[in-house]
């Protein structure tokens, strides 16, 4: 086979070598020499060697002419002599790192994002394949898919032949590509790279190009790199590391975004927190954000200034407020920079109408103060909307109701419950629910020790001793009530004596028994009294919390809710922290599938996912996914197509003939870590690759003539045996041809 055909049509020149020698040869002249006699005998007797040697000097000719013609038009060989003499196939393999941060501006190319430069790469390979119309393999793994990749699913390309209808299947697949908007660690390319080598190496010779920006994030592991990079070489492979960056660049990043802990209801203003990340070596001024809710732009903040590599301390917090309960969106956006992935953050804010608020009261009390008056007045008063509703009930209201529907309860004294009552309440908690409880007159101490507590079985945090007085301090005048640490329900307080809850004065309180160490798995003392005795506990259970105030909360033993302003500040933050509890907390990121659960006594198991688009990538999609009905009433599926960043839009049919739908809103942003730009040091990355035996290049110097040169044809060999033809075409002529003749 040779890449230029045509040129064997000239082989038949070698025609004209043997004409010119016939003509030579036959062509006589008459010389007139007295001594010709004995010329005659001697031309006998060399007559045979001469013609010999005549006619070798006509072969090297024409060997030399058919080098010459085979050489232009370079000769390929397969198989085992191909080998021999160079013409073994490559097989191209391609690691392409697409993630986020291959979305970089490149400055020194122009302003093209480098992502277009390792594309280059591609294309030049791909375009020395067609010159030299070879039999050359191959294969493209994308970063963003060596997950899969991994679990099975083929690459893109997996040694495809260059030939004419390869190279234009693969040019038209570049012209698809674009980063993809997650963050992936690139040496997780190299077990499927070294699995293709391994595959390959017996039929052609393995070239891998690892192509990346190299960030110094992403190499914390070399050993393991070197390894891997090791194994490839073993195996047969070269390997070559392309640098598709050409310097660092500032990049500023949204890390997170959350809403700050408090009453989140309809019409009632929420707070929330933005941590910005400075990724550059340089301090950045007048930094401006636009905030969106609900797809409406909101004023914008300008920030005076970022220090470099370092988090915005403290974080921006801003207010939204919305007026009507439901799922709201709000999305805050940088200005533009290096990396434009890692500018947007969205957040999806369930706003219920209130914050509903379970009291459970004893039906018979002692004493004149009624505890759930005063709770209703610090948390919803009739003059102000403090996006709370409270409900009053007594104990027997806990077994016969479902408790879902409440984001807390309060159970306002230890009173003794039935059995049912009580698993009720240990249920509701272990869901994720939050209760506070408060001791007092009508407390049980025996229901508290076994029930309860339950040898730290229950939700109370310590075993019960007996109703104690908190003697007063007549000489030092410390306050009864010192903070621990800083929990939400104090967070408005300062830790240790908080001027705040000075008034305070606690006049009994239930003593507990405390382990030697004083600590409990999952039990944290909030606070204490003057005393070292523990007055607000909280106790993990299962997925929710409980708080436990181990006095009471009316002004029976102590003064708090006398007019004091705090007990009005600690049972609102009381409520809110409770009610957080069963808050979803986890924030998806780029690639985590979506879980999926309705109930399917009111919605079709049918589901559309709207998906976002990307600007100037994608348009806005939709996917359908078939939801399985399981035996908890409950249709579940998940969603594992999360790509792109945005809100994802889960469209809920339901069941009666109508074409009202419930739409689910779920917000997918990018991991934060990969816009950080720092680069791997040359000097090292220099270095790592020399220990692997790898080269090390940039997408701007790349160049592919060598590989070609090397391994795709057995043009070099030609051309050296032509120089050995023609080196003994001037010797044996040189023999052959007189003195006389050679000087003219």
């Amino acid at each position: 086979m040779f890449v230029y055909q045509s040129l064997l049509w000239f082989l038949p020149l070698l025609g004209l070598v043997v004409l010119i020698h016939l003509i030579n040869m036959f062509r006589h002249r008459r010389v007139e020499w007295a001594a010709i006699e004995f010329l005659l005998a001697s031309y006998k007797r060399s007559r045979t060697r001469i013609l010999m040697q005549q006619l070798l000097l006509m072969l090297l000719r024409m060997l030399v002419i058919a080098a010459v013609i085979l050489m232009l038009a370079q000769p390929k060989l397969e198989g085992v002599i191909g080998d021999l003499l160079g013409g073994k196939s490559s097989h191209h393999i391609i690691l392409l790192d697409d993630s986020y941060s291959m979305n970089d501006r490149n400055t020194a190319q122009g302003g093209s994002i480098i992502f277009d430069d390792a594309i280059g790469v591609i294309k030049q390979i791909v375009d020395n394949a067609a010159k030299h119309n070879g039999n050359d393999k191959l294969s493209l793994i994308r970063l963003s898919r060596t997950n899969a990749i991994n679990h099975g699913n083929p690459p893109e390309f997996a040694e495809i032949t260059l030939n004419e209808e390869g190279i234009q299947n693969v040019r038209n697949m570049l012209k698809t590509l674009y980063p993809s908007q997650g963050a992936f660690e690139p040496a997780n390319m190299l077990e499927p790279a070294a699995t293709l080598v391994r595959q390959s190496a017996a039929r052609s010779k393995p070239i891998v190009y690892f192509i990346s920006d190299f960030r110094s994030a992403n190499w914390q592991n070399r050993a393991e790199i070197i390894e891997k990079i090791g194994e490839i070489r073993t195996l047969g492979g070269t390997v070559r590391m392309i640098r598709s960056v050409d310097e660092e660049r500032s990049n500023l990043g949204i890390t997170s975004m959350q809403l700050v802990d408090g009453i989140h209801a309809a019409d009632v203003e929420m707070l929330i927190d933005t941590e910005i990340i400075n990724y550059g070596h340089e301090d950045a001024d007048n930094v401006h954000l636009s905030v969106l809710v609900d797809d409406v732009a909101q004023t914008g903040v300008t920030i005076p200034r970022i220090k470099a590599g370092e988090l915005l301390n403290p974080p921006l917090r801003f207010p939204v407020r919305f007026s009507d309960a439901g799922t709201h969106r709000v999305e805050i956006r940088l200005q533009p920079d290096a990396i434009a992935d890692d500018n947007n953050r969205m957040l999806v804010v369930n706003v219920p109408a209130a914050i509903e608020i379970l009291l459970i009261v004893p039906e018979r009390r002692t004493g004149n103060f009624d505890p759930a008056q005063f709770v209703r007045i610090a948390l919803a008063p009739s003059s102000i909307k403090s996006g709370i509703r409270t409900r009053t009930e007594p104990p027997a209201f806990l077994a016969a109701n479902p408790l879902k529907q409440y984001n807390a309860i309060f159970l306002l004294d230890a009173i003794p419950l039935e059995q049912s009552a009580v698993k009720a309440l240990e249920e509701y908690v272990s869901n994720g629910g939050g209760v506070a409880i408060f001791v007092g007159d009508n407390s049980n101490l025996d229901f508290v020790r076994t029930v309860l507590y339950n040898d730290n079985r229950g939700i109370f945090p310590f075993s019960p001793i007996a109703v104690s007085q908190l003697e007063p301090d007549l000489l030092t005048n410390k306050p009864d009530i010192n903070i621990m640490g800083n929990h939400p329900i104090f967070r408005l307080f300062s830790e240790g004596d908080s001027p705040l809850l000075a008034g305070v004065k606690i006049e009994k309180y239930l003593a507990v028994s405390l382990p030697k160490d004083q600590k409990i798995e999952n039990v944290n003392i909030l606070a204490k009294l003057r005393n070292g005795q523990p007055l607000v506990v909280e106790k993990n259970f299962g997925n929710g919390k409980v708080i436990t105030f181990l006095t009471s909360v009316a002004p029976v033993w102590n003064n708090w809710g006398k007019g004091n302003p705090s007990f009005v500040i600690v049972m609102l933050e009381l409520a809110a922290a409770l009610a957080d509890s069963k808050k979803e907390t986890d924030q998806l990121i780029v690639g985590n599938a979506i879980p999926i659960a309705i109930d399917s006594s009111l919605f079709e198991p049918q589901v559309e996912i709207r998906i976002p688009s990307r600007e100037g990538v994608a348009e806005v999609s939709v996917a359908r996914l078939e939801l399985v009905n399981n035996d908890e009433g409950l249709a579940k599926g998940i969603f594992e197509k999360t790509d792109n960043a945005g809100f994802y839009e889960v469209q809920l049919q339901k069941h009666a003939e109508t074409t009202e739908k419930n739409i689910e809103l779920y917000a997918v942003n990018v991991l934060a870590k990969e816009g950080e730009t720092a680069l791997m040091d040359l000097s090292e990355l220099a270095n790592l690759a020399k220990s692997v035996n790898a080269s090390l290049e940039s997408a701007a110097g790349f160049s592919t003539s060598f590989e070609f040169a090397a391994n795709a044809s057995w043009s070099d060999f030609v051309l050296y045996v032509l120089i050995i033809f023609m080196m003994a075409e001037i010797f044996l002529a040189g023999r052959i041809i007189p003195p006389s003749k050679r000087n003219g």
